[in-house]
């Protein structure tokens, strides 16, 4: 990865489309509107949030999708404590998740009283589907300007699992733990319409059916019975982006009700220990890392000093790459192909 960063945030010369002014400082630093149009998204998702969250339903007024990491956990003490929403919450359970991270999710749904409902795929199939992000180009890269490509196989398996159980159990409102910078703001809040989203995943998706089967449209499609008797799609919302709280802050709430940091992640991540192999591919075939752009965001909005975000990408542990690429199943080409070398004796 690049040396070279800018002066006051932590993007990178690789970053895409970056320039950088005599003083170091990159263009998008220097782009004062974005600013602007960011605080004006946020009010707007905030009227919003307002009028959605004044209907109640039965059972559930929204289902969080949580993943044992701080940002979800934060996200479930929001809907239940300041908006006193009726919860379900869904884990989907990708075979790498930290073990403290469903220490985590049990007891920050017992602490809030929230059900839970944890959703395991077929590790065989979701191992290939990773293996396919890691050594194929299967979306584009305007796409992994802010997400690893393994990352995004899987938060778009979370959200689909989350779009066909919010269907099925007529839950209005999706709730995710997305932070500003890891979504853009016209995401903030939107209406769940899958057939229409879907026809923006169909290039990627057929990429993804070539390299690992057929098996794909099970978990990343929705049936037609069930899109079918739609009346009203749900909306996915993202509390995170309306606070403004420090990361400390936010460890400092959920630690109240029980959570804890977990051992064996990366700077990046509080939850999933495959997030150091997804940094490494990323950094390895685009030269940046995918938290750059959120964690730069975070430095702008004053919410971390660079020191910490730099401090935060720094720390990818390479040492753990091999016992992942072990867990995934790798072949010997595959991993040359990555620059891991051969197999480990335990492969």
């Amino acid at each position: 990865m690049s040396s070279s960063r800018c002066a006051c945030c932590i993007l990178s010369s690789s970053f895409p489309s970056i320039t950088f002014d005599d003083q170091g400082v990159c263009s998008y630093c220097r782009d004062q509107t974005a600013g602007l149009s960011i605080d004006t998204a946020i009010e707007r998702a905030r009227a919003q949030v307002k009028e959605l969250f004044e209907h109640r339903h039965q059972p559930y007024d929204a289902i969080v999708c949580n993943s044992g990491g701080k940002d979800s956990s934060y996200t479930l003490m929001l809907a239940v404590q300041k908006y006193g929403l009726r919860i379900l919450s869904f884990t989907l359970d990708n075979g790498f998740l930290a073990p403290a991270a469903f220490d985590n999710i049990r007891k920050v749904t017992d602490a809030l009283g929230v059900e839970q409902l944890t959703y395991r795929p077929s590790l065989p199939f979701f191992r290939r589907v990773i293996r396919a992000t890691a050594t194929k180009p299967i979306y584009r890269e305007k796409t992994l300007m802010r997400i690893s490509a393994g990352c995004n196989a899987c938060i778009s398996l979370v959200n689909t699992m989350a779009v066909r159980i919010a269907l099925e159990k007529e839950i209005p409102i999706i709730l995710a733990g997305f932070t500003l910078g890891q979504i853009p703001t016209n995401a903030i809040i939107f209406r769940n319409h899958f057939r229409f989203l879907a026809e923006s995943r169909e290039e990627s998706l057929a990429r993804l059916t070539e390299a690992v089967g057929h098996e794909v449209e099970n978990y990343y499609d929705i049936p037609g019975r069930v899109l079918d008797r739609v009346a009203s799609y749900p909306h996915s919302v993202n509390l995170l982006c309306l606070e403004t709280l420090r990361e400390e802050e936010i460890v400092a709430k959920v630690e109240a009700i029980g959570w804890r940091k977990p051992t064996g992640v990366d700077g990046c991540s509080s939850n999933c220990e495959l997030n150091t192999f997804n940094n490494y591919v990323h950094e390895r075939r685009l030269g940046f890392s995918p938290y750059e752009w959120e964690l730069s965001l975070l430095v702008r909005k004053g919410l971390m000093s660079r020191a910490e975000a730099l401090s935060k990408i720094e720390d990818n542990p390479v040492e753990r790459l091999s016992r992942l690429a072990d867990g995934l199943g790798l072949t010997g080409e595959e991993r040359v192909g990555l620059g891991l070398g051969v197999a480990s004796s335990r492969a």
